[in-house]
């Protein structure tokens, strides 16, 4: 038991001098304070998965998301986001085992003022999902969830360039 508890203390002082912290609030910019999050994609499209992920990414860092513009400090701006995939090998019988899943957007930063915090900026991720004839209905659950992964990503992304802002 003291050998456990020994551990425990010694794994945590070995984290906290690492530097090694969770992702938790961020510090954005008081320019950040209140964002109106808008989605270019078109009339009647609903937002992509990054506007959502986005937005939850953002009220967990402080910040109040609006929906009128006219209240917010600042607008973030997804001008496109997609995800697409595409197959990088395939075995004899030309069965596809191996593709290649891709996300993109392409976002701005508005100040109220009219100003452009960040110019328009893409930014993608990736990632490589295999088949298995024996699961195909697991492929597509699997699929989803790469793709709600890598959404998850790109919107953190998001958050650190804002963050580099504030430096």
């Amino acid at each position: 038991m003291r050998l456990i508890t020994l551990s425990g203390i010694l794994l945590a002082i070995l984290l906290a001098g690492c530097g090694f912290q969770l992702r938790g609030q961020t510090q954005l910019p008081p320019e950040l304070a209140v964002v109106h999050l808008q989605s270019v994609q078109g009339i009647g499209i609903p937002p992509g998965v990054l506007s959502r992920r986005l937005q939850t990414v953002l009220v967990g860092s402080g910040v109040s998301v609006v929906r009128d513009p006219v209240q917010a400090t600042a607008t973030i701006t997804i001008l496109n986001e997609g995800s697409g995939r595409r197959a990088v090998a395939a075995d004899r019988f030309d069965i596809k085992r191996d593709y290649f899943l891709a996300y993109s957007a392409t976002y701005q930063v508005t100040l109220a003022n009219g100003n452009t915090l960040i110019p328009a900026e893409t930014i993608t991720t990736n990632r490589n999902l295999l088949f298995d004839e024996n699961r195909v209905l697991g492929f597509e659950a699997a699929q989803e969830s790469l793709i709600d992964s890598m959404a998850d990503e790109l919107a953190w992304q998001i958050i650190r360039r804002l963050q580099a802002i504030n430096s």
